[in-house]
């Protein structure tokens, strides 16, 4: 299902039907570069802190829609990942940044992607974070194996550590479909699949061209998106109909 409009007004009015029953919301909200990608504007009035100030309340009710084991996952970037955290701690628990462990954080995932510029003022930025957190004490998760690369492991599978080397989506690639955010199937098809079982409902909030929605929908997961730009769901009802017959867009 796609909806149109501001997510927190959207989800707020559905939230009788949904509290208690969203498995996995991945989010990957605007970082506050200063630049007009077309698609969206990714300029905030009072910097940082209005950036804050609108997460805020949405990261609230993201928390009320989960399920009593799921998690949420925020995807952000150097220039406000570590205050986003403190919020994220306020509202969920300091999780596993405490002895006593509890609801609340459970890991810092590094996007390592390499594309992309460079600088000589400073060593070239090629990764972002994404934030897992979780609603309760106990969660669900299903790791990522990978091949092992030591010797003594050679032939075996392992899980996935906390760093992921995953390359951005190249401009020539078959997969890139003109938005200008666009994240990578091999990046979110993991994600949905650790973070949720076959049949729960996967939620993106700024779901932009919908890549978290194709990965939940080809996981077997069903999947709710919201985001306010008409052409980002263009884009994502396209490739939904491509995976799937049964799109709803109400809104």
């Amino acid at each position: 299902m796609l909806h149109h409009g501001d997510n927190l007004e959207v989800l707020t009015a559905l939230a009788p039907e949904l509290r208690g029953k969203v498995a996995l919301c991945y989010l990957d909200p605007p970082f506050g570069t200063g630049r007009d990608f077309g698609a969206f504007d990714d300029r905030w009035e009072g910097g940082r802190a209005g950036l804050l100030a609108f997460l805020g309340p949405r990261l609230a009710l993201f928390r009320e829609l989960l399920t009593p084991d799921g998690s949420i996952l925020v995807h952000l970037d150097h220039r406000v990942a570590h205050q986003v955290a403190v919020l994220l701690d306020d509202l969920f628990g300091p999780g596993d940044r405490d002895p006593s462990g509890g609801p609340g954080f459970r890991n810092e995932l590094v996007w390592s992607y390499g594309l992309g510029g460079s600088s000589p003022r400073y060593y070239p930025r090629k990764h972002d974070t994404i934030l897992w957190y979780t609603r309760g004490a106990r969660w669900h998760f299903d790791p990522p194996m990978i091949p092992a690369r030591s010797v003594r492991m050679r032939g075996e599978l392992k899980k996935q550590p906390d760093v992921w080397d995953v390359p951005s989506i190249n401009n020539q690639a078959k997969e890139r479909n003109g938005y200008p955010t666009q994240k990578p199937l091999a990046l979110l098809e993991p994600l949905v699949r650790a973070h949720s079982r076959p049949g729960e409902l996967v939620l993106d909030p700024f779901c932009g061209s919908g890549t978290t929605l194709v990965a939940a929908v080809r996981a077997g997961r069903r999947a709710l998106g919201v985001d306010r730009s008409e052409e980002a769901l263009a884009i994502a009802r396209k490739r939904l109909e491509a995976e799937a017959s049964d799109i709803s867009c109400p809104g």
